[in-house]
């Protein structure tokens, strides 16, 4: 398994990266990214942990010990036991801090392993080659090396009032197929720690009117020749763990990637040509990382409960009726997202891979709940604490001789040590009111595909058709047969779409 001190070796690889205005030579030296590349570090290395063994890492048949990101669930007591180490990655890691982790990554892995075929079957402009080989390969690869693939499918912002804006955008597009590959040109727009990535996921999501030469999956090294990172500014508090606990962890930082002329050799395209398949069958990646972000939001909202207990407790407000009832409804918030947790799997079923996949609308509900409810969840935080949220001493006013002995008194509480309440409100501050909480909070909104895109595709899905068994007890209640519905979304889903959203539709 690789150690943290492998993984950031591999990052001195002469990948061109722009962080703000900066250039960034090494990504394990430079104030805007050193931070985060120890953090992927420290990732690496809780799988070497002794304490840790039995939950992040695991024995395949070969006899081989492997990080359980790599850990093949065929059912339900396997898919829990992958949640566990999802939840151990997150809590160590403070509490969904580096949402895309390489563990993150790598779910978005899942569906090609599962079901290759339909990715090179569905191929056009491929000139008959099988796909599912590189794929197979690649997928190999990354399990041998624990590498990290981020991945990069959102295109940019279109004119919609335009009908050509697809065809004249500077979207990635193929320029060029080879006998050994293929040459790809233009941007992905949003692209989220791809400096700390060995290799850039490359996918879509669909558009209508996009030409076939738009339609592109595949693996691209992050120090490929013509690939250049354009990041945003960074937001991290880089070296000052003291005031800024989890702001000085890092930032992953969301990304721009140019391609320039980039070559892909066969063995690394997925998929290319085919809208009608970027449609259809994609969005069953996000699955898996959808999952997995309410695995994190459900951890995420226990350390909100916790937060307002300990501050509240050590204000003395706590046995105070209202307070206690405000903080039941984070402690419903925390509760009603395990229960979707929880239902996702009770609910879930074996993929005709074989792999126990959890329920899909059971886990994209939970996300969409957190989404909708967690500003208001985080207000109350903020607002239980009170004026602890926002002042405070800093670590140097708190150690000055001079100020010491007038600011100690002003943080005496109930219970615990006056630094107590200092350091729960630098944790509040850093979550909920600094631009690097506020990242968080926006990545969250987007992560995967926006709210409103995964309702819309979650209605795509086949037993929500009006033909679908949903629909069964209305049909009953109402004494309308079956043979009086058009099936049209119903049946016009690829079966091959279909089988991945719940054992009914298969």
């Amino acid at each position: 398994m690789r150690t943290g001190e492998q993984y950031l070796e591999s990052l001195r690889d002469g990948r061109v990266l722009w962080v703000g205005g900066e250039r960034v030579d090494d990504v394990t030296t430079h104030p805007s990214t050193r931070a985060f590349a120890r953090r992927t570090a420290q990732f690496y290395d809780l799988h070497h942990r002794p304490d840790l063994q039995d939950v992040v890492t695991f024995v395949d048949a070969d006899g081989e010990r492997k990080s359980m990101m790599w850990f093949k669930h065929t059912d339900l007591e396997g898919l829990r036991r992958r949640r566990a180490y999802l939840e151990t990655v997150i809590r160590e890691l403070g509490a969904g801090s580096a949402p895309r982790t390489p563990a993150a990554n790598a779910m978005c892995l899942i569906t090609y392993e599962e079901d290759p075929q339909p990715w090179s079957d569905t191929s056009v402009g491929t000139d008959g080659r099988d796909l599912t080989v590189g794929i197979r390969e690649f997928l190999a690869e990354v399990e041998a090396g624990d590498l990290n693939a981020c991945f990069a499918f959102i295109d940019p912002q279109l004119n919609r009032s335009d009908p050509d804006a697809a065809k004249n955008s500077t979207m990635l597009r193929i320029v060029e197929t080879r006998d050994d590959g293929i040459v790809v040109s233009g941007v992905k727009a949003v692209s989220t720690g791809t400096p700390f990535a060995d290799y850039i996921h490359l996918g879509v999501f669909f558009r209508p009117g996009m030409p076939s030469e738009q339609v592109i999956y595949a693996a691209v090294p992050a120090n490929e020749a013509g690939v250049t990172i354009v990041a945003r500014e960074s937001t991290v508090r880089d070296g000052d763990p003291e005031n800024h606990p989890l702001a000085s962890s890092g930032d992953e930082l969301d990304c721009i990637v140019l391609f320039d002329n980039v070559f892909i050799p066969w063995k690394r395209v997925f998929h290319i040509g085919n809208p009608d398949h970027a449609a259809l069958y994609p969005q069953r990646i996000f699955d898996w990382v959808h999952y997995e972000a309410l695995v994190r939001k459900m951890v995420r909202a226990e350390l909100m409960v916790g937060l307002a207990l300990l501050m509240t407790e050590h204000i003395g407000t706590y046995q105070l009726p209202p307070v206690q009832a405000r903080i039941a409804r984070l402690v419903e918030f925390h509760q009603t997202l395990k229960a979707h947790v929880v239902a996702s799997e009770t609910e879930g079923f074996v993929s005709p891979a074989g792999l126990y996949k959890p329920n899909v609308l059971l886990f994209d509900f939970g996300r969409s709940y957190y989404l909708e409810r967690f500003a208001e969840m985080r207000n109350e935080v903020v607002d239980l604490a009170g004026r602890a949220s926002l002042l405070f001493p800093t670590e140097e006013q708190w150690n000055n001789p001079e100020l010491h002995d007038w600011l100690e008194p002003l943080q005496r509480g109930a219970v615990g040590e006056p630094h107590d309440r200092v350091k729960i409100s630098r944790v509040i501050r850093d979550l909920f009111l600094s631009d690097w909480g506020d990242r968080i909070s926006t990545f969250e909104q987007f992560n995967g595909t926006p709210m409103l895109s995964t309702r819309m595709l979650t209605m795509k899905r086949a037993e929500l058709a009006p033909s679908g068994p949903f629909a069964d007890l209305a049909r009953k209640v109402c004494g309308i047969g079956k043979e009086t519905v058009e099936e049209t979304d119903y049946t016009a889903q690829a079966d091959y779409a279909r089988a991945l959203d719940n054992a009914a539709a298969r």
